[in-house]
């Protein structure tokens, strides 16, 4: 017999909200509180805790059992039920060229809930073509429109899956979220936090919050959050002005405001190629101007408002860029890339001892 309660290792909540949305649904009908709870393997004080937490998303309609046994019958209303969405072939192709794009966050319910949307839309497209057309339907496009990360996250373990799901129910909902995160190797501080958005950058997942104890917006990276609890009953409001470009700053890193810094930049051979094909942030709001440099080469003009990762960047061209201004930044790179230099120089020959 099927032990009710909560299973021990990674079944969160989240999942069996996400169980238990999935068979209302699927019987449109309803289900009585006796079904749910053995389906579910839980007792009937979690099947109601579940259905309070569900209403959050969705109207429930209860209405006595029609079999006569005194319980209740619960059901999503027909206006809340899924609804068909018609989608061609090209669509669902873009479609599946996203879906690494959740890879990292393996191990979550939002991570389960996309495999499980793709592996529909993958039935759909796999099916032969109307008219006659002599195309072969297992043709693994699964594994040829996809994303490839440049340095993908370390999978999630079981905790950290948790930790992620909270958070991103937290954004979801507008919930307040209390948090354990980790500045330093041994330090942890409690933060409360209102996740405004969470964003996949640079293959990190961060979430933009504003943080109560700070009375600013930060941002936070996901894998230093040890954990993370969601408060239910309390509700934030997102500000009106809320974007979320505010706060990346496209492969320069990611920032809070600060001061803007105009950046002059010369490339030449293969990394002006690389660089006129970029869109780059600008005076004003504008995109960054390009010039033409002889020999096919271009200038960069561009403002930012962190320097630390251009600094990298610019040092990943190597030889192919030189940073013009300011002068303080080019004399960083330049002692950086003497350092760099001085640790490839040769060993000084010993002298040999004279006898």
């Amino acid at each position: 017999m099927a032990k009710l309660g909560r299973p021990k290792g990674h079944y969160t909540q989240y999942r069996r909200l996400s169980q238990l949305r999935e068979m209302l649904e699927n019987h449109p009908k309803g289900l009585s509180m006796i079904e749910i709870a053995r389906k579910l393997h839980v007792t009937d004080r979690s099947v109601r805790r579940y259905l309070r937490e569900l209403e959050r998303e969705v109207d429930l309609e209860r209405s006595p059992d029609p079999d006569g046994f005194g319980g209740v019958v619960v059901r999503i209303p027909t206006r809340d039920l899924p609804r068909r969405v018609k989608l061609h072939r090209t669509q669902i192709y873009g479609l599946l060229m996203a879906r690494r794009v959740f890879r990292m966050l393996d191990g979550t319910t939002f991570e389960a809930v996309v495999r499980q949307a793709v592996d529909q839309l993958l039935s759909h497209v796999q099916r032969a073509p109307r008219r006659g057309a002599e195309i072969d339907p297992d043709t693994r496009l699964e594994d040829r429109f996809l994303y490839l990360p440049s340095a993908p996250m370390k999978p999630l373990d079981a905790h950290s899956g948790e930790v992620v799901d909270t958070m991103l129910d937290a954004c979801a909902q507008l919930r307040v979220c209390r948090i354990a995160y980790r500045k330093a190797p041994d330090q942890a501080e409690a933060l409360t936090v209102h996740p405004y958005a969470m964003v996949i950058y640079k293959d990190m997942i961060y979430a933009v919050c504003f943080v109560a104890e700070r009375s600013a917006i930060r941002t936070l990276r996901v894998d230093r959050i040890l954990d993370a609890d969601a408060d239910p009953l309390q509700h934030f409001a997102l500000p009106d002005d809320f974007a979320v470009d505010k706060y990346f700053e496209g492969q320069f890193g990611l920032h809070h405001g600060g001061t803007e810094t105009r950046v002059v930049i010369d490339f030449r051979g293969w990394a002006a190629e690389d660089v006129r094909a970029r869109r780059f942030p600008g005076e004003g709001g504008r995109e960054a101007t390009c010039e033409p440099l002889p020999g096919g080469g271009c200038r960069l003009t561009m403002v930012v408002r962190s320097t630390t990762e251009m600094k990298g960047w610019v040092l990943s061209f190597g030889n192919a860029a030189r940073l013009v201004e300011p002068a303080e930044l080019a004399h960083e790179i330049a002692e950086e890339l003497r350092a760099a230099a001085a640790q490839y120089a040769p060993p000084e020959p010993r002298a040999r001892s004279v006898r």
